[in-house]
Order: C-alpha cells, then sequence, then structure tokens
C-alpha cells in the first residue's frame, strides 16, 4: 500500500512512551466453565468482553487513510464473496516490514462492515497479536494446539470493537507438528464456519523453522513488504513457495519505511557526523 507510506513514517517518527502504558492491562480471566453456554461451534462459555488497546500507529493511519483501509476492506470482502476467500494468510518476507500494524489498521476497517471478523496470532515464532493489542490470555491457540484446550477458552470477544481476537501465547514449540497436524485443520475448520472473515497474522516466510505457511488451512495469502528490507528477488520467492504451497497470492500489500529507523542505519553506516 504505497499510498500510506507517508502516514505511516510520520506515525512512527511520532511515536513515544505513550504507546507503552506504565500500568499494565488487566489480565484477561475466562468466565466459569459452567456459566450458560454461548452460541455457535463454541458454545462452552460467552467469551468475557473486554477492550482492545490500539497502538497509536494504527489510530494515526486510520485517521490520516481510513478511507483508503475501508476501500481495502471492501476489495477483501468482494473477493470473500466471489472466489470463496474466507481465510487470508498475511505474511512477509521478512520482520519489521509492518504486516501486523497493516493488518491491525484494516482489522478496524473492517469492523465497521457486516459479518463477524476473526483476527487469528499464527506468527508461531514470534507471537505478537496479544501484547499489541494490551491483552494477556490465559488459554491460546497454542493451548489448543498442542496441549487439547478448547477453543472457547481461547477466543476473546471484543464487543466495543466488533472484533473477536485468537492469541498465541507463546511460540509453537514444533511448529511443523503444530501446522501439520489434525489438531490444527480441524480448529481452522471450526473458525471457517462460525466467522464471515478469519484474518492470520502469519510469520514471516524466510525466518526458519516458524515460517511454515499454513497452507492446509489459508484460501489466499498477502504479502506485506517494505521496499527498503525486501528486493524484487526476495518477494519472487516467495511467490514461488506460496505456489509450491498451493495458496493464491490475492495481492501485495507495500509498507512503510519509518523514520527512525531510516536514521539509524544512516548513522551506522556512517552518513551523520
Amino acid at each position: 500500500m504505497r499510498e500510506v507510506d507517508e502516514a505511516l513514517a510520520r506515525a512512527y517518527a511520532q511515536k513515544t512512551s505513550a504507546d507503552r502504558p506504565a500500568v499494565p492491562p488487566a489480565p484477561h480471566v475466562p468466565p466459569p466453565r459452567n456459566q450458560a453456554p454461548g452460541r455457535g461451534a463454541f458454545a462452552s462459555f460467552e467469551p468475557e468482553p473486554v477492550a482492545l488497546r490500539w497502538p497509536e500507529t494504527v489510530l494515526t493511519l486510520e485517521r490520516e487513510y481510513g478511507d483508503r483501509f475501508s476501500r481495502m476492506a471492501d476489495a477483501l470482502l468482494d473477493a470473500r464473496d466471489l472466489h470463496q476467500l474466507k481465510v487470508l494468510l498475511f505474511t512477509s518476507c521478512h520482520r519489521a516490514e509492518g504486516r501486523t500494524t497493516l493488518l491491525l489498521t484494516l482489522a478496524r476497517a473492517l469492523a465497521r462492515k457486516p459479518g463477524r471478523t476473526l483476527l487469528v496470532d499464527a506468527d508461531l515464532a514470534g507471537p505478537m497479536l496479544a501484547r499489541s493489542l494490551g491483552l494477556r490470555p490465559d488459554v491460546g491457540l497454542d493451548d489448543v494446539i498442542e496441549n487439547g484446550h478448547a477453543l472457547a477458552d481461547a477466543l476473546i470477544d471484543a464487543p466495543d470493537d466488533h472484533l473477536t481476537v485468537l492469541p498465541l501465547r507463546a511460540p509453537a514449540s514444533d511448529p511443523r507438528g503444530f501446522l501439520g497436524g489434525p489438531a490444527w485443520s480441524c480448529t481452522a475448520a471450526r473458525l471457517r464456519r462460525e466467522f464471515d472473515l478469519v484474518l492470520l497474522d502469519g510469520g514471516p516466510m524466510f525466518a526458519g523453522l516458524g515460517a511454515d505457511v499454513p497452507h492446509r488451512a489459508v484460501d489466499a495469502a498477502v504479502l506485506v513488504h517494505n521496499r527498503t528490507l525486501t528486493g524484487e528477488r526476495a518477494i519472487l520467492r516467495a511467490r514461488e513457495a506460496l505456489e509450491a504451497a498451493g495458496v493464491p497470492l490475492l495481492g501485495l500489500a507495500e509498507t512503510f519505511v519509518a523514520a527512525e529507523g531510516r536514521a539509524d542505519r544512516k548513522r551506522r553506516r556512517g552518513g551523520w557526523g
């Protein structure tokens, strides 16, 4: 998304300690298991409503370029309806390319549209979604897949934001087994039935074992890239990897380079005195 480049750069340059509250957010505590059943496929309990703490960068992008994210949200919904693309993976070639920031801003735009949207932390090597939103879950997707916890216990409902979040509490101990086993396939199928759109914040594709694409569950991928970090060869390599995994590439989303990051790199190269 080249059009949001300027806003992202300004937002990151203006980041302050306000992004990190002095008092940690209250932990998410699920209701007792004997509570009245909830809706749909996750009827073990009705999730306790929580308030999400959005990063200032996301709010700045929304204020300055909300119309463009709204159009991107409409395009995703059109793709879902026309081509049955319901489970979408957001990935990148490397870390620090703005993947999670873009996805969170897009999720706020989707929350204003009809339907139920789910955000899933699928970065198996470096989960950050819960931390980014000020959540401290007691149960996460890793507990569901690796330890057999109930899926309903891991879902966090944020009714004021019209979103549901499925966090990952800790890195997966065996990423290949995590994605290749029946527990993940079954979980993804249930999420597909229950939600209208499922957005996976996936890990980078070229960062070790944790970067494996969950190809057995996703319908298409959006490749997020920062041109200062990722060249054409890496993008081509990522396209080929997605194609080999049977994952159609829905599109490329170009992000930003923070002003502070440019300055730091220039200093390291000796460009500034």
